[in-house]
C-alpha cells in the first residue's frame, strides 16, 4: 500500500537556496531525501545530472552577487504518473535590493538610533569639532554622520545605496545641517569627494560587504586620496582568530551573512607601500558595549550575535574563529626631502 502512495500524494516546492557554491552536496542530500520522503526518488543518472547543474548555477549566481539565490522548483506530476518535473535557475540580487527590502519591510531606525561609541571618540580625539573634518562611508540613514554635524563637526557622507541615501538627504534638509550626502562608490575614483580633505575617514559596518582582498586595497589608496597627513582611517571589519584560515566556504557563508572575512595577513597585504600605520585593533562589540550609554546595548537585536561571527558559526560565544573588530590607522605625514629642501 505504501508503495502505492505516491500515485495520490501530490507536492509542490520552491527553494530558494543561498549561493554558496561549497554547499552543493547539503543541498543535494536535503533534496534527495524529500524526493525520497514523497516517494518520487530520482534515479542515479537523474542525480548526477540534477547535481552537474545545481553547482554551475550556485558559481554563477555568487560570482553574480553572493545575495542572489538558485531557485529550484519541483512538482509531482499527475496521477496515473509517479515522476517529478523541476526547474533551476538563478534568483538575482544585489547589496542595493537587499537594503531597498529593509527600507520597504523594517521599522526605523534600520541600524540602530545612537551613533557608534568609537567613531564619536575617535573623532574628538582630534581637536575642536569646528576644526576637523570628517567622511562617513556607507553612511546610511545617517546614524553616525547626523549626531556629528550636530556636534559641529564638518561631515560629509557618501552613500551607494539610492534609498538609503534619499533617507538621509530628507533628514539632513529638515534638521538643516551643513552636510553633503554624495552617492556613489567610494571606491570609484570618478566619484566626487574632496581629496586631501579629512581628518577622519571611517567606514561603520561597510567592508563587512566587501567581497576580495584587492577592495582592502582600494580603501587605503583611497583613504591614501582623502585624508590630510595626520588623518585617520578607522573601519569594522570581520577578522579571523590567530591561525585560523577560512575555507572557501566560510569566506562565501559570511558574505552572503553580510560578515565578509579576512585575515590580518590580508591587511597587512592591503596597506603594504602605502602611509599608513595601524594604531588601534580593538573587538567591536567589546568596544561598544564599554562605551556606549546602558539604555543604548545592543544597538540592535541583531548586533551581538552578528559581530560575535555568530551568523556565520552556530558555537557558543567566544568559540566562533572570527569576530568583527575595530581598526584604525594613522597616515604618516610627508617626509621632508633630504636636505630639507
Amino acid at each position: 500500500m505504501v508503495r502505492k502512495l505516491p500515485i495520490r500524494l501530490r507536492a509542490k516546492t520552491e527553494l530558494l537556496l543561498p549561493a554558496i557554491p561549497a554547499f552543493a552536496d547539503h543541498y543535494m542530500e536535503g533534496l534527495t531525501a524529500h524526493w525520497k520522503a514523497i516517494g518520487r526518488p530520482f534515479s542515479p543518472p537523474e542525480i548526477d545530472h540534477f547535481r552537474r547543474t545545481l553547482r554551475e548555477l550556485l558559481k554563477r549566481a555568487f560570482d553574480e552577487s553572493p545575495y542572489s539565490s538558485v531557485c529550484v522548483v519541483y512538482e509531482t506530476d499527475p496521477p496515473p504518473r509517479t515522476t517529478t518535473s523541476w526547474q533551476i535557475g538563478i534568483r538575482s540580487s544585489t547589496i542595493e535590493n537587499e537594503y531597498a527590502e529593509w527600507v520597504a519591510q523594517r521599522t526605523p531606525p534600520l541600524f540602530g538610533d545612537y551613533p557608534d561609541a568609537k567613531v564619536t571618540d575617535l573623532a574628538r580625539s582630534l581637536g575642536p569639532p569646528g576644526e576637523v573634518a570628517v567622511l562617513d562611508v556607507g553612511a546610511g540613514t545617517g546614524r553616525n554622520t547626523l549626531p556629528l554635524a550636530k556636534e559641529g563637526f564638518r561631515a560629509d557622507a557618501v552613500e551607494l545605496n539610492p534609498e538609503l541615501a534619499k533617507i538621509l538627504r530628507d533628514d539632513v534638509t529638515q534638521q538643516g545641517l551643513p552636510i553633503r550626502v554624495i552617492e556613489g562608490d567610494i571606491l570609484d575614483p570618478a566619484t566626487p569627494v574632496p581629496q586631501r580633505a579629512y581628518n577622519l575617514v571611517f567606514l561603520a559596518e561597510v567592508v563587512s560587504h566587501f567581497r576580495e582582498p584587492a577592495q582592502l586595497r582600494a580603501l587605503f589608496e583611497t583613504a591614501d586620496r582623502l585624508l590630510l597627513p595626520g588623518g585617520l582611517l578607522l573601519f569594522s571589519a570581520f577578522l579571523a582568530h590567530g591561525d585560523y584560515e577560512p575555507d572557501d566556504g566560510a569566506r562565501a557563508m559570511g558574505q552572503v551573512m553580510y560578515c565578509s572575512l579576512f585575515t590580518r595577513r590580508e591587511l597587512e597585504s592591503a596597506a603594504a607601500s602605502l602611509p599608513f600605520d595601524l594604531v588601534s585593533d580593538e573587538s567591536t562589540r567589546q568596544y561598544e558595549h564599554a562605551h556606549l550609554p546602558p539604555e543604548h546595548w545592543p544597538p540592535t537585536g541583531w548586533y551581538e550575535e552578528w559581530t560575535a561571527g555568530r551568523d556565520v558559526f552556530d558555537l557558543p560565544p567566544g568559540e566562533c574563529p572570527i569576530e568583527m573588530r575595530w581598526m584604525t590607522y594613522r597616515k604618516r605625514a610627508a617626509e621632508p626631502p633630504p636636505g630639507g629642501q
